[in-house]
């Protein structure tokens, strides 16, 4: 009886704890936006406008943006020839995830002495 009622128990805090986890951060449609990318052209606009206003305003300070979303949506708008927003992106990663801090002063640097 207690084997089977500690296996039991167990198998309750397990199945309660995958229940319970809400990830810690906000992805949004981050894959659907990478597969629209690469494989739909045509969407493409539209799904980096998408995840562009996702990055601008999703978060929340429970589960806050992952990190390299704002990097990755300023090398969006890099790919576009729009500087000032992947600056602005890049810097928006600096100030959230310290420990990209190196490589990207490296290239908000390099950005901006390119202007």
């Amino acid at each position: 009886m207690t084997k089977k009622f500690f296996f039991t128990l167990s198998m309750l805090v397990l199945l309660m704890g995958c229940a319970s986890n809400q990830g810690l951060y906000e992805w949004g449609q981050y894959q659907e936006t990478l597969f629209v990318v690469y494989q739909e052209p045509g969407l493409k606009e539209e799904a980096l406008k998408n995840y562009v206003e996702f990055v601008e305003t999703g978060g929340t300070p429970e589960h806050p943006i992952a990190p390299g979303l704002f990097a990755e949506a300023g090398t969006f708008m890099l790919e576009q020839g729009e500087v000032e927003a992947a600056l602005k992106f890049y810097r928006m990663e600096y100030d959230a995830w310290p420990e990209s801090r190196p490589m990207l002063s490296m290239l908000i640097e390099n950005l901006e002495a390119r202007q």
